[in-house]
C-alpha cells in the first residue's frame, strides 16, 4: 500500500516538474524571441492627440515589463476615421508578437457603418488592455455663447470634424437627428490636432470627442475656465463635470436610444491596444501580462499622475465582450444611423 502512494506521490510530483519546466521554457523561449527585437505600435491617429501621446508613455513600461525587453516604437497611422489603421493591423501587420496597435474608440462601431473600405473584422483583433475609460463629450467654447444642449438647438455652433467615419462627425450628425441641434460640422481638419487648432484659430467653437485629452493637449482651456461640456457621451455622467447631462438621456425615442447606449459604453473600447488576429497564443499572453503589469506599475502611475492624466488600468475581457456585442448587433440599428446622417 505505501509502495502505490509513493508511486503515485512521485508520479504527481514528475507531472508537477514537468508542467512547471514546460512554464519555464515558454517564458524563455517569449524572452528569447523578443530580446533585441522592435515591437511597432501602430497608432490610429496623427502626432499629437491623446493616442499618440500615451503611446509614447506606455512604451517606456512595456518594455520594461515585457520578457526580453523589446522596444516599443510608434507608428501614426491616421485616416479614415480609424481604418486605415485597423485594416494595416488585421491584413498587413507583422502576426508574430511585433505589432501592436491602439484603435479609435469607434473603430468596432465604424465597421459595421462603413459599407466600403472596411477589411477587418472588430472582434477578431486581440485586445490586450486600456489605462482608461475615455468618455466622450460634447464640447464647446464659452465664446460660443452656447451653455446647454437647448441653446444649441436655437443657435449654430460649428463643430470641427476629422471625417465622416469618426465620432467627431457621427455623434453631432445624430445629435441633430436625433434631439434637434443645429451643429454645423466641417470635415478634413488632419487628427485631433487639427481639430484643436480649429479651435485655437477660430474656424470651430467646439466638437465631439475623449473628454480627457482635454486636459491633455489643452489643459490651459480648463484652467482659465474656457470650456463647457454640452452633454457626456457616455452611459454615465463626466466626474469632471457631473451636472452636463449625458447624450443618452436626452434621446426620446426609444430605438436611437439603443443606438447610443451601443455608442457611449465606447469609452470601454477607449483607448484600448491590440493585437492581430493570428498572433501565437504564447505571445498574446505575454503581451496581456505585461500590459497588466505596466498599467499597475506604480512607477508608471506616478509619471503619469505627474502629466495629468487618468490612469486606470482596464481589463481587456470587457473589451472584447463589447468589440462582440458590436459586430454581432442587429443590423438595423446600423441601417438607422445611415439613415440619419444620410450615409449611404
Amino acid at each position: 500500500m505505501k509502495f502505490k502512494k509513493s508511486i503515485s506521490f512521485l508520479a504527481a510530483f514528475s507531472s508537477f516538474a514537468a508542467f512547471s519546466g514546460s512554464g519555464s521554457a515558454i517564458a524563455d523561449d517569449i524572452a528569447k524571441f523578443y530580446k533585441d527585437k522592435q515591437v511597432s505600435i501602430v497608432v490610429a491617429a496623427r502626432a499629437g492627440g491623446g493616442h499618440h501621446k500615451y503611446s509614447l508613455f506606455i512604451a517606456r513600461y512595456m518594455k520594461k515589463h515585457m520578457p526580453g525587453n523589446p522596444t516599443f516604437i510608434t507608428q501614426n497611422m491616421g485616416g479614415a476615421g480609424g481604418t486605415k489603421a485597423a485594416n494595416y493591423l488585421y491584413n498587413r501587420a507583422a502576426k508574430d508578437g511585433t505589432a501592436i496597435g491602439i484603435l479609435l474608440s469607434d473603430t468596432p462601431f465604424a465597421s459595421r457603418m462603413r459599407t466600403t473600405g472596411v477589411k477587418y473584422v472588430a472582434n477578431k483583433f486581440h485586445y490586450l488592455g486600456g489605462v482608461d475609460k475615455p468618455q466622450g463629450a460634447f464640447v464647446v467654447l464659452k465664446r460660443s455663447g452656447i451653455k446647454t444642449m437647448e441653446d444649441a438647438k436655437k443657435k449654430s455652433v460649428v463643430f470641427a470634424s476629422t471625417g465622416k467615419g469618426s465620432q467627431t462627425y457621427i455623434l453631432p450628425k445624430l445629435s441633430n437627428a436625433m434631439i434637434g441641434t443645429k451643429f454645423k460640422i466641417v470635415t478634413g481638419y488632419r487628427g485631433m490636432a487639427g481639430v484643436y487648432k480649429a479651435l485655437d484659430g477660430k474656424e470651430a467653437d467646439g466638437f465631439q470627442s475623449g473628454w480627457s485629452s482635454v486636459q491633455l493637449i489643452r489643459p490651459h482651456w480648463l484652467a482659465d475656465g474656457r470650456v463647457v461640456v454640452l452633454a457626456a457621451n457616455s452611459l454615465s455622467p463626466l466626474k469632471d463635470a457631473p451636472n452636463a447631462p449625458t447624450f443618452r438621456d436626452l434621446v426620446k425615442n426609444p430605438l436611437d436610444r439603443k443606438i447610443v447606449e451601443l455608442i457611449s459604453n465606447n469609452d470601454i473600447i477607449g483607448r484600448a491596444w491590440i493585437a492581430p488576429p493570428g498572433i501565437p497564443a504564447a505571445r498574446l499572453k505575454a503581451l496581456r501580462t505585461a500590459f497588466k503589469n505596466m498599467a499597475e506599475d506604480p512607477e508608471a502611475i506616478a509619471a503619469a499622475k505627474k502629466r495629468k492624466m487618468d490612469w486606470n488600468f482596464v481589463d481587456w475581457k470587457p473589451q472584447q465582450k463589447h468589440a462582440a456585442h458590436i459586430t454581432n448587433a442587429d443590423d438595423n440599428l446600423f441601417k438607422r444611423v445611415r439613415a440619419l446622417i444620410n450615409q449611404k
